[in-house]
């Protein structure tokens, strides 16, 4: 644009200079042949000026030009760039490292526990409880791993107190809305706290001993699980899974094998009808069988657990309310023969604070007998105590626990106190 009108410039000069001398030579006055030449003078150093700005004008648009080619090459060279950058993430998508994007399908939570035991003959002892990782990843919209590795009590080792172990570690398939299979190893469908055992969704320190001791939890095998959910709120579960291996002495919680080399001559059967149609309400019954739960002795002891219980919650207020018993059938002690326990749990919970959270009272009895080793231990327990939630998922918990005829707790006293701290995330 600037070198269109520097020629026009030069025109307009050009005409201005003809017409001057035309002008000039139809005059009676004609100039001189000195004026005439400082005049042609004066025009060439126009004409000299108006070139030396053309050509200036000429090098800018050239200028101009080789800087708008040097950006093109390099916004070339750029989205080369970008194009590798993209393939590389694609094929590391497409690797073995795992499916584009397998990041945002992974999620990460768990939960710890700290007790504080205090009996009253007894001896007092802190416990930093378990800790617990879970670790899910969705591989697509139907197919999902569910995990939960846990150390329990601190330091896991030779001469130490503690363990390290694999809780969990199953594929859900959901082939419907209401049908799906579990398979690999995964926790038992068997009462209240098996399944959900997290510290701030239940009350007291310790979990009750009912299902410590005659469901012995927590509890995990090894085997595929269906589950089906019907439209008005029944869900029905059935597994066939690994099974106990009760040592000689006849104490189930020492069956579990944990799927650590388990022995595997016997499998087991466990099934569950749980019903929750009702907001706030359910209602649930297992049955797990072994025709020998002594896999390993030459003497075979076949194995029926039965359990049932109700959790309902209204408002502020909630009850549970759980019986399990255990039948054993052949060579084993007479006391280890029948063992059950039942407990009833209300409690109440209401908002403390809308900055500073809730908290929850409630009152547990529980009567139950299972076989030591040696013999049969009868106990009833009164126990009430408090929970405190900050936030939802942190609980501070305190309690207190009287032994009214416990041959478990025979040499602790008359009470038992406790205090603890839990969380989830």
């Amino acid at each position: 644009m600037k070198t269109k009108k520097s020629l026009a410039i030069a025109a307009m000069s050009s005409f201005a200079l003809f017409s001057s001398l035309t002008a000039q030579s139809e005059s009676a006055n004609m100039p001189s042949q000195e004026e005439m030449w400082q005049m042609i003078q004066a025009q060439q150093k126009q004409i000299e000026a108006l070139k030396a700005l053309i050509d200036g004008n000429n090098a800018e648009l050239a200028t101009a030009k080789s800087e708008v080619a040097s950006t093109r090459e390099e916004l070339k060279t750029t989205q080369k760039q970008i194009e590798a950058t993209s393939l590389a993430v694609e094929e590391i998508g497409e690797s073995s490292f795992g499916s584009a994007g397998w990041w945002k399908q992974t999620s990460i939570g768990g939960y710890g526990e700290l007790h504080a035991n205090f009996p009253q003959d007894g001896e007092n002892e802190i416990d930093f409880h378990r800790f617990v990782l879970f670790v899910n990843h969705e591989f697509n919209d139907w197919i999902t791993l569910y995990s939960e590795l846990e150390v329990e009590h601190s330091i896991a080792g030779d001469g130490q107190n503690g363990e390290v172990e694999l809780e969990q570690a199953f594929v859900r398939l959901d082939w419907t809305e209401q049908f799906s299979t579990d398979a690999g190893l995964f926790l038992m469908p068997v009462g209240i706290l098996n399944e959900t055992h997290e510290p701030n969704t239940f009350y007291g320190v310790e979990r009750n001993n009912i299902e410590s001791r005659i469901i012995p939890s927590t509890w995990w095998e090894a085997g595929l699980k269906g589950t089906y959910r019907f439209d008005n709120g029944i869900a029905v579960d059935a597994a066939l899974v690994s099974g106990l291996d009760m040592p000689a002495t006849g104490v189930i919680r020492s069956g579990r094998q944990k799927v650590s080399e388990a022995v595997n001559e016997e499998a087991a059967f466990v099934s569950r009808v749980k019903y929750t149609g009702i907001a706030g309400l359910e209602v649930a019954a297992s049955v797990f069988y072994q025709d020998d739960v002594a896999q390993s002795s030459l003497e075979e002891v076949s194995g029926l657990m039965t359990e049932a219980h109700i959790d309902y919650t209204k408002g502020g207020f909630r009850v549970r309310a759980l019986y399990a018993r255990w039948d054993l059938d052949g060579t084993t002690s007479a006391d280890a023969e029948e063992q059950y326990g039942y407990y009833i749990e209300p409690s109440y919970r209401w908002t403390f604070s809308e900055q500073y959270g809730d908290l929850g009272a409630y009152f547990r009895f529980s009567d139950y007998e299972y076989f030591t080793g040696t013999a049969l231990s009868e106990n009833k327990i009164y126990e009430f105590g408090l929970n405190y939630w900050p936030t939802e998922n942190v609980v501070f918990k305190a309690d207190l626990q009287f032994v009214d005829d416990s041959d478990q707790y025979s040499g602790d006293g008359d009470y038992i106190y406790n205090l603890g701290f839990g969380f989830q995330f």
